[in-house]
C-alpha cells in the first residue's frame, strides 16, 4: 500500500520535469530544455545563394519560427556542405529574431562547422537584446567553445521584462564551412493549477500513510 502511494506522488512529482524541444536541426546539436521557440539553419546550399544570405534568410528547418540568419560582413557562400568563405577576410552574420516567447528566461546558440586554417571554426559570438528600441548587450552565463566543429552558448535574460527583439551575432573564419545554428528561446517551465493539485494530492498521500505507519 505504501509503495503504492508513493508512486503516485512520484508521478504527480514528474509533471514538474522540464521539457525539451526535439532537436532536428543537425546531428551533434543538443535537446535544449523548456525552449519555447526553436529556430533551426541546416543544409545551406544551393539554391541558397550569397543574394539571399544578404538580404536576410529564415530558418529553414521543419517547425522553426521566423527567426532571420543575415550575413552582414564579408563573402561566405553556399557550398559544399554549408557556407563557405574562401579567402580574403572572416564572414560576420546575425540570427535575429522578433518574435519573442512570453516569459523568456534564456537564450541558446549552437553551431556545427568544418573549422578553416586556424581551427576556430565560429568565434566572437555575442547576445544583443532590444528594450525600447536601444540595444543592449548580454552577459555570456555558459559556452561549450572547447570543440571547434561544435558550439554551444547561453545568456540569462530572466531578469529582464519587455525584450522587443535578440540577435546573436558571430564570425565564421576563412575556409571554415558552417553547415548549421539553432537558435533557441527559453522559458521557465511553469505548472499548470491541475498540476499543483495533483503533486499536492500526491504529498497528502505520502502524509497520511506515513502517520499510519506511526499510529502502527
Amino acid at each position: 500500500m505504501f509503495k503504492t502511494i508513493m508512486s503516485t506522488a512520484v508521478l504527480a512529482a514528474s509533471v514538474f520535469s522540464a521539457s525539451a524541444y526535439a532537436n532536428t536541426t543537425a546531428a551533434p546539436f543538443v535537446d535544449v530544455i523548456d525552449s519555447a521557440e526553436f529556430n533551426g539553419w541546416n543544409k545551406l546550399v544551393s539554391p541558397l545563394t550569397a543574394a539571399q544570405l544578404a538580404a536576410g534568410y529564415t530558418a529553414n528547418v521543419a517547425d522553426s519560427s521566423d527567426a532571420v540568419l543575415t550575413r552582414i560582413a564579408g563573402s561566405a557562400y553556399p557550398a559544399g556542405g554549408g557556407l563557405y568563405q574562401w579567402q580574403g577576410t572572416e564572414s560576420t552574420f546575425t540570427l535575429t529574431d522578433t518574435t519573442i516567447a512570453s516569459g523568456l528566461s534564456s537564450v541558446v546558440f549552437q553551431s556545427h562547422s568544418a573549422p578553416g586554417g586556424t581551427g576556430t571554426g565560429v568565434y566572437g559570438v555575442s547576445l544583443t537584446y532590444t528594450i525600447g528600441g536601444l540595444d543592449y548587450v548580454a552577459a555570456l552565463v555558459d559556452s561549450n567553445d572547447a570543440s571547434a566543429e561544435y558550439k554551444y552558448f547561453s545568456w540569462d535574460l530572466s531578469s529582464l521584462t519587455g525584450i522587443e527583439a535578440i540577435s546573436v551575432q558571430f564570425s565564421t573564419e576563412v575556409h571554415a564551412n558552417s553547415f548549421a545554428f539553432q537558435l533557441d528561446q527559453v522559458v521557465a517551465a511553469v505548472p499548470e493549477p491541475s498540476e499543483y493539485a495533483l503533486l499536492l494530492g500526491g504529498l497528502a498521500l505520502v502524509g497520511f500513510a506515513a502517520r499510519r505507519k506511526q499510529q502502527a
